[in-house]
């Protein structure tokens, strides 16, 4: 954990009304009825910055003290690939690619469970449960496991198969829950925390604040990646919101450091079969006007995104408000489409939870000739490779000579 740079201090913050707390008060605005969101009081620009070995190089910037206390697989110092062959295709001057499927468990997930599970850790506790569909199962269980906890995975019917196996071989205790409704699991995952005094690890902000805060490292690196001359856009899946909403305040970190003018345009995607996100947008509601439409009966292939309320829209939808940027709603066969032109084009398989992102270009290259565009790739394809088992070139079976061969290459 580098604490070169005087470490942060970090009061509790809200992204609507502006109230601010300490950090032992409860996370909801006495003023505004909001979540609050952790929030340095003060962010200085490190003496140096150079490029990180983990995301725990920047852990002056991360909420946790105590060093002892850090739960580390070596996270975060992910690359930034060139895309030319998107860029070509959809006329951007430039696509670059956040590939976050190079995470210990295969996700982004591994940067906010890491600061998650360290917090558990410093507050003494020894099991955690979370709820997922199936990333987040994967970190925590993988993450417990290298701190010595007990794991309690809440799986709900979003989950995919390979995911589940994926997280139960790690030692957790997995509970597929019968329900589609993320929002019903959470309500049975936080009694079972009060009850038994687990901690809460899910990365929804608006239960847990120090759970999302991994997130934000993800605009360090980019700052750092881009030599500070970051893109006119950053395209994000959005399922609960996380990821989107920790991106936007780390640009704000860097934007109060004095290190950047201004922050990037964020874009939003959602799958049309699960699209809360957007519709908030739409119809301008407030994050807690948004709880009161939950989305009825998700369904897409993108199931790590099929949230049916925004858990951290308190930061999200002004993450999108804020930056002038826009939500982007896609079909699913979009989604694979751009699975399979981001492996065949790129060479990189991501899992169907990210390929929106891919997706959503088509409608960007529109609005964005020219621009430059980060994409953030969250998941590994390997996780769903049971999913995928119907590809585009299936393999040819041929007899052992080179006529058999010469005969077969003709025919692709």
């Amino acid at each position: 954990m580098n604490m070169d740079q005087p470490a942060a201090t970090f009061h509790l913050h809200c992204y609507q009304c502006g109230h601010t707390a300490p950090l032992d008060a409860p996370f909801t605005c006495p003023a505004c009825g909001d979540p609050l969101s952790l929030r340095p009081v003060r962010v200085d620009a490190p003496p140096r910055w150079e490029t990180p070995r983990t995301m725990w190089d920047y852990g002056a910037l991360l909420p946790i003290r105590d060093p002892g206390a850090v739960v580390t697989l070596g996270e975060g110092a992910t690359p930034l690939v060139h895309a030319e062959h998107l860029a070509a295709k959809y006329g951007f001057g430039e696509v670059r690619l956040k590939n976050e499927m190079t995470n210990p468990t295969g996700s982004f997930k591994d940067r906010q469970i890491s600061v998650g599970i360290s917090r558990a850790r410093e507050l003494g506790r020894d099991t955690v449960a979370v709820v997922s569909s199936g990333n987040v199962a994967a970190a925590a269980a993988a993450y417990a496991a290298k701190a010595g906890m007990r794991a309690v995975l809440f799986m709900h019917g979003q989950a995919g198969q390979g995911k589940i196996r994926q997280a139960a071989i790690y030692g957790a205790t997995v509970l597929c829950v019968d329900s589609p409704a993320p929002s019903r699991v959470f309500e049975l995952c936080l009694e079972a925390c009060s009850r038994w005094g687990w901690y809460h690890l899910s990365t929804a902000g608006m239960y847990e604040p120090y759970n999302v805060e991994g997130a934000k490292t993800i605009a360090y690196e980019l700052y750092q990646q881009y030599g500070g001359e970051l893109p006119d856009y950053v395209v994000a899946p959005v399922g609960g919101g996380g990821l989107l909403g920790g991106l936007w305040r780390g640009l704000l970190d860097l934007q109060r450091m004095g290190l950047v003018a201004h922050v990037p345009k964020l874009v939003g995607v959602q799958a049309a079969g699960c699209a809360p996100f957007p519709q908030a947008l739409e119809q301008g509601w407030s994050f807690q006007e948004s709880l009161k439409h939950p989305w009825p009966d998700p369904e897409t292939v993108a199931g790590g995104i099929a949230d049916d309320i925004i858990f951290d829209g308190h930061t999200a939808l002004p993450a999108i408000r804020s930056t002038g940027g826009k939500a982007i709603t896609v079909t699913d066969d979009a989604i694979m489409a751009g699975l399979h032109l981001l492996a065949e084009r790129e060479g990189l398989l991501c899992e169907p939870t990210c390929a929106p992102v891919i997706a959503a270009l088509e409608e960007l290259g529109g609005m964005g000739k020219g621009a430059r565009v980060c994409c953030i790739v969250t998941g590994n394809g390997i996780k769903e490779l049971p999913y995928l088992k119907t590809v585009r070139n299936e393999p040819v079976r041929v007899a052992a000579t080179m006529e058999a061969i010469s005969d077969a290459l003709k025919k692709t």
